[in-house]
């Protein structure tokens, strides 16, 4: 098992993909920690992994001293933290910018980009300390591309990239390495409700080469390698796992051109 022994913290990860990326971790024989919002979804979370090698933590990622009891807490248990999975995440109601609510622009912003911060500055002095750890962050092509409505999602998500490059810049040397992933569309997460939509799910879909969303499992195999050891050397990177769709147009410009009378060159 890849990760056997290895502790592991994964931000949101009681439910959606962040649980998903915790069995993950777990199958492959870590200790892992979660953290989440939701008591409900506390409980449901230690009833179904409750055991030895599952920690789990009621915090908001944006609550500084709460993350730092968090590390407090998992050191306590198991002494060190290997890898951190910065998952937690939410997105903005669908708005257009000249009518976005200014409390609606700052939430999205302080859970996604200064909470992902904190986490990733409270772990990684600890990483620093050790001289050695992982960190993964979970942005979102909408970050590459920008999304009409979502404004502070992806703006949100952009500064991630840089945050990504930034943080391996400076802690390389203390052995701390840092990568992220951004994916398009997943069947699962924030879009499960909606994936028995037919509609939807086939006007996104057509927006990717593929002609279709990722899997969990394809985000979860992904982010499972850059943890690993044999991804190290992957620093600083962000990998985008859309599909293709980053600069996809359905209809390109040769096949406007081909379709003019008199085909191409007409």
């Amino acid at each position: 098992m890849r990760f056997e022994e290895k502790v592991v913290f994964v931000t949101g990860g009681m439910k959606g993909l962040g649980r998903e990326i915790v069995k993950a971790f777990l199958r492959e024989g870590a200790y892992v920690a979660a953290n989440g919002r939701d008591e409900r979804a506390k409980r449901a979370f230690e009833e179904e992994f409750g055991g030895s090698k599952v920690l789990s933590f009621l915090a908001d990622i944006t609550d500084y001293r709460a993350m730092e009891g968090v590390l407090k807490g998992l050191l306590d248990r198991w002494g060190r933290v290997d890898i951190l999975v910065n998952n937690a995440g939410i997105v903005n109601r669908l708005s257009p910018a000249h009518r976005l609510e200014k409390e609606d622009f700052d939430r999205v912003v302080d859970v996604n980009l200064k909470g992902t911060f904190y986490v990733t500055q409270i772990f990684g002095r600890r990483m620093i300390e050790q001289k050695k750890g992982r960190i993964l962050v979970i942005s979102s092509q909408a970050g590459l591309s920008g999304e009409k409505g979502l404004l502070p999602y992806a703006v949100s998500k952009a500064a991630l990239f840089s945050l990504v490059r930034g943080i391996a810049y400076e802690w390389s040397e203390y052995g701390v390495t840092v990568c992220g992933v951004a994916p398009g569309f997943v069947a699962g997460g924030m879009n499960a409700p909606l994936m028995g939509k037919g509609e939807f799910v086939e006007h996104l879909s057509s927006r990717v080469p593929l002609r279709r969303f990722a899997t969990t499992d394809e985000l979860v195999d992904l982010v499972l390698f850059l943890s690993s050891e044999a991804a190290y050397y992957i620093n600083g990177e962000t990998v985008v796992l859309d599909g293709g769709m980053t600069g996809y147009t359905e209809r390109s410009l040769l096949d406007f051109l081909l379709s003019r009378k008199g085909g191409w060159g007409a």
